[in-house]
């Protein structure tokens, strides 16, 4: 039996987006994304390869799968879903949205993500534009 993989959810999320735009003939500019827990670090993926959507919402997204696991504050090579690290590629709007009950991805968990959202166009270079 098969086992799922990061790697795999990647691989997922590129085919859809390839199946929109030879079959359908839809562009990233028409789609919006959207990823909810786990499902974030697919989304956001995608995201940092595609420019040109119209958003991407975010939905008790995590920071990283250790992160959320073992409550670490960095980036370890075998951590999975670095979301952490994904988001400053993304130039899209990007909307965060996450309750307070949320007792699985917590609060504090989230400012990292909204810090780098409102601090992203000082980030941006002319080269980015």
């Amino acid at each position: 039996m098969l086992q799922p993989s990061e790697y795999d959810t990647y691989a997922d999320i590129e085919a859809v987006y390839e199946r929109l735009q030879t079959e359908y003939g839809i562009s990233q500019e028409d789609l919006i994304l959207y990823g909810q827990s786990v499902g974030s670090g697919p989304t956001l993926h995608l995201a940092a390869q595609l420019p040109r959507l119209s958003g991407v919402v975010l939905h008790s997204a995590i920071l990283s799968g250790l992160r959320v696991l073992c409550h670490v504050k960095f980036t370890l090579c075998c951590d999975i879903y670095k979301n952490v690290n994904k988001i400053r590629k993304v130039k899209s709007p990007v909307l965060v949205i996450h309750g307070g009950g949320n007792l699985e991805i917590q609060l504090a968990f989230l400012p990292f993500l909204m810090l780098l959202e409102l601090i992203r166009p000082a980030l941006s270079t002319s080269e980015d534009e």
